[in-house]
């Protein structure tokens, strides 16, 4: 096993990664950076911090870093009340012109196949466009394959179920190897991967509902502020923000934002 980096490693790695990769990353919550770059250097089988931070800045191992850094997301349909709200609330009040999603942090397949399938059930995703920002070419191409694994399987059917949709589970996936799959695999090239972090690559159009959630509960409050501050300029007025159910904005740009919905921390840009 190896040997897990100190503060002092941690400190330098961060350093290193934020001018490389021109993010933040000394203000990642402390206590989720040790867990993280213990994770990776056991993962990546790092002997020691200097080497792990000669092999960041020769680059060849950004991309390795890039895949296993962030937390991902393993359950569809994660909270079906969101899901819910977005095809009751949210999509009725977009623009017809405007059926435009953001993903500034996409970590795995699973938050975008679930996206999918709410616009294909409301007939919506033919003119549907999805932006999401995506670290590693790793993770882009196990996404653009269509499938993930099924060992979530029953727990992603139950949350499905709650949403009371018109289909059931399998007009939508299929079975097989070990994964399900979306049946009309298609719509990924609907997908737009903007490679980079969202600090530095954003979409080029006007975004109706920026998906968000669950990520900055890893950051501590300088760099929440920071996202807050660039997502609220990369939007324009009226434009959705959907946190997690466990997060809310800073005080201090509440003036920025108007909630929308308080049980599922959706706000609007004002």
């Amino acid at each position: 096993m190896a040997i897990g980096p100190t503060i002092i490693d941690i400190r330098e790695i961060t350093a290193v990664l934020s001018e490389i990769l021109k993010m933040d990353y000394s203000n990642y919550a402390f206590s989720f950076l040790r867990r993280r770059f213990a994770f990776l250097f056991d993962e990546l089988k790092v002997k020691n911090a200097s080497s792990f931070i000669q092999e960041i800045k020769n680059g060849t191992i950004i991309d390795d870093f890039c895949y296993f850094f962030p937390v991902e997301e393993n359950e569809m349909f994660r909270d079906p009340s969101f899901w819910r709200t977005l095809r009751g609330k949210i999509l009725p009040d977009l623009e017809e012109g405007n059926l435009s999603f953001w993903f500034p942090e996409l970590v795995s397949a699973e938050e975008l196949f679930s996206l999918i399938v709410i616009l294909e059930e409301e007939n919506l995703m033919e003119r549907a466009k999805i932006y999401c920002n995506v670290y590693s070419n790793r993770r882009i191409s196990q996404i653009k394959q269509g499938k993930v694994n099924n060992k979530n399987l029953e727990l992603n059917k139950n949350n499905y179920k709650r949403l009371e949709l018109r289909t059931v589970f399998e007009n939508h996936f299929v079975e097989g190897n070990g994964n399900i799959r979306l049946v009309n695999e298609n719509w990924i090239n609907q997908v737009e991967f903007l490679q980079g972090n969202f600090f530095n690559v954003v979409p080029a159009e006007n975004i109706g509902v920026t998906l968000f959630r669950n990520r900055m509960l890893y950051y501590n409050s300088k760099l929440q502020s920071d996202a807050e501050q660039h997502l609220q300029r990369s939007l324009n007025k009226d434009a959705f923000l959907v946190m997690g159910i466990k997060e809310k904005l800073l005080k201090e740009h509440e003036h920025d934002f108007v909630l929308f919905d308080s049980s599922e921390q959706i706000y609007r840009v004002s």
